[in-house]
């Protein structure tokens, strides 16, 4: 068995998600008691809500803090990512977006309306923090992008392309990285392209990437001391993962090896892809034989919460 305890790995798992997601939101000027440091990696707005949302019951301040984003931020969010994204969380997540989408259209953004809904069980309070987020740091790109370019495709692609630091990327990877779809992402692509932001290679399949230097002044701003720009992170699904991961554990103490072992290997093949583009090495359960594979996830939930912590 892993050196550590379930209770332990999923101790330290809801820590690594409550610190990121504070430092990600106290990055955006949200007013909370942490002190604001700096993060190295692209804020996902979408994936930072769900996570929040989820860890509402274990940090019951963070239920002001999403309130807040509902009144001050909204209109940066995507409503089409947050429901992409959101099928990859446990189902409890989809009633406190509900929440949230009522929030948000009293606040003015009616996108949100037909999602809004009632919670008997939550009472609203007063609004807990600044009257506009802060969007100046590195970190905080793709709201910059949106709030420049709009809502959409042509925003987080970009903000990917600048994250690889001029590596290049197939719309494939493109598409695994924002959670649009092919089309809305390949249309993107070429708009951008033929604009001049990206670049492309000819030969099939085509590469786009973003040269830094054109726009070293939009991303670094007054942090040019840094020379450095913030790097993508798919945190959408490395979110999710932990979510589901700490579910899992939560079953895998009233189950047999046998059933969590097959758990885990569903849970892993789903996320797969994730650990590959974020490059955190896993164990692969092919190394494992039947239920010993319960080991084996449980050092990947743990790496995956290490590699968290380390690349916020």
């Amino acid at each position: 068995m892993y050196a550590k305890t379930l209770s332990e790995i999923e101790e330290e798992l809801l820590e690594a998600g409550i610190e990121t997601v504070w430092s990600q939101w106290s990055a955006l000027g949200a007013g909370t008691l942490q002190d604001r440091k700096d993060i190295s990696a692209i804020i996902d707005p979408e994936a930072l809500l769900l996570l929040s949302l989820y860890l509402i019951p274990e940090e019951r301040r963070l239920r002001d803090l999403v309130q807040w984003w509902a009144e001050v931020g909204s209109e940066l969010l995507s409503l089409q990512r947050t429901k992409t994204l959101l099928d990859d969380f446990p189902s409890e997540v989809n009633r406190r977006v509900k929440t949230y989408s009522r929030w948000a259209t009293e606040a003015g953004d009616k996108r949100w309306q037909k999602y809004a809904e009632e919670d008997p069980q939550q009472f609203d309070r007063d609004r807990k923090g600044p009257d506009k987020p802060d969007l100046g740091s590195t970190s905080s790109l793709l709201y910059r992008l949106r709030a420049g370019f709009g809502v959409g495709a042509k925003a987080d692609v970009l903000a990917y392309l600048l994250g690889i630091g001029e590596q290049s990327a197939t719309t494939k990877e493109a598409v695994r990285a924002t959670s649009y779809s092919r089309a809305t992402v390949q249309g993107a692509l070429g708009d951008l392209s033929r604009a001049g932001f990206i670049k492309s290679t000819s030969e099939y399949p085509r590469e786009y990437f973003a040269p830094l230097g054109p726009w070293e002044t939009l991303v670094l701003g007054d942090n040019r001391s840094n020379d450095r720009f913030p790097q993508w992170r798919h945190w959408g699904k490395v979110y999710a993962f932990l979510a589901r991961s700490r579910r899992w554990i939560e079953e895998a103490e009233n189950q047999s090896e046998y059933i969590s072992s097959t758990r885990a290997r569903d849970i892993f093949e789903h996320f797969q892809t994730t650990f590959e583009a974020n490059r955190v090495q896993v164990p692969s359960p092919e190394e494992y034989q039947g239920s010993k594979y319960v080991d084996g996830f449980v050092q990947t939930v743990a790496k995956v919460t290490e590699w968290t912590e380390e690349n916020v």
